[in-house]
């Protein structure tokens, strides 16, 4: 598919803010971490955001965070995370200007319980912190590990949500001012991360068509992580099934043709995923040597030096 290859690659460079979401368990952490870093390396300047995390991203890179950040994590990338908590003051400051009534209404601690009480709040909260640090200009790109499908379709879906609720006041502002930004496709990307098995597969399908035709947001691309080559040629093959007669023969035979087996599977999955998904996919490998390593992050990182332009000419990562 080269004509989407190559629109992805053209239009990553505009991105300023860019979700990553899918299943629990996908690895949206690391995929979303060595897109980052992929970006870093091209000369960006990256924050990597996390939403109400305990800091998962910050030991990827082999460092302990000791709070929510910022925290620098290697030339031109950051990370902080995100709390509710730490939004309030930033949204409330935005949309009210005057630090006095930020301290005289949203301190009290009656209106602080109201506040977490409102449906969508925390997360129209969290995501105005985001805008608000994309219209600061202090990073080229911001990447977000957001939660996963369900919790992370509320959230992307609350300014909507709250824009067909509410008809004014600083609330509706508010959730107009984010819906601006996450709506717009020049600025704004969702990314699926998906592992080629049935129910991540089908979960994905079912979070796309959620996130594009009922909140009409923009999708960039499928990740697939965790995908498997095919290391065994058929001169390979063949001689694991000469050799089957002697025990180490037999295994490696039986090692090659469970490989082929989980390989079937895997495009199987893959070709529903493509059936089902009409956009491009960014295949990122399974790491074995080296994983829970600090390495890991670099190596997967590699898989994402197409989509920025100093490495369009190495397209190592995608195969469709």
């Amino acid at each position: 598919m080269e004509v989407k290859e190559n629109r992805l690659i053209s239009t990553i460079g505009t991105k300023r803010l860019v979700f990553f979401t899918g299943k629990g368990g996908v690895g949206k952490t690391s995929a979303s971490a060595a897109f980052g870093l992929a970006a870093a390396r091209e000369g960006k300047r990256v924050l990597l955001a996390e939403i109400r995390s305990a800091g998962k991203i910050p030991p990827l890179f082999g460092i302990t965070p000791s709070g929510n950040g910022p925290l620098s994590l290697e030339q031109r990338l950051d990370w902080r995370n995100l709390t509710p908590a730490d939004a309030l003051q930033i949204y409330a400051m935005r949309m009210l200007k005057l630090r006095s009534v930020y301290r005289a209404v949203f301190e009290q601690r009656t209106v602080r319980r109201f506040l977490r009480a409102v449906p969508a709040l925390s997360e129209i909260l969290v995501l105005g912190h985001l805008v608000h640090l994309v219209e600061q200009d202090d990073y080229d790109l911001i990447v977000t590990d957001a939660p996963s499908s369900g919790p992370g379709a509320l959230m992307l879906g609350a300014p909507r949500s709250v824009l067909k609720s509410v008809s004014g006041g600083p609330l509706h502002d508010g959730a107009a001012w984010i819906q601006s930004l996450i709506a717009d496709r020049e600025k704004c990307a969702i990314n699926l991360v998906v592992l080629p098995e049935e129910l991540p597969v089908t979960e994905s399908i079912e979070l796309y068509h959620r996130l594009k035709d009922d909140l009409g947001l923009p999708i960039d691309m499928i990740v697939a992580n965790r995908t498997f080559d095919d290391p065994y040629d058929q001169q390979i093959e063949n001689t694991c099934r000469i050799a089957a007669g002697i025990d180490l023969g037999r295994s490696l035979a039986k090692s090659c043709l469970l490989h082929r087996a989980r390989l079937h599977l895997q495009e199987i999955y893959l070709d529903r995923l493509r059936a089902g998904i009409d956009l491009p996919c960014i295949y990122l490998p399974e790491i074995l040597e080296s994983a829970g390593d600090s390495n890991t992050i670099e190596l997967i990182s590699k898989a994402f030096e197409i989509l920025f332009p100093g490495q369009a000419a190495r397209p190592s990562g995608s195969r469709r």
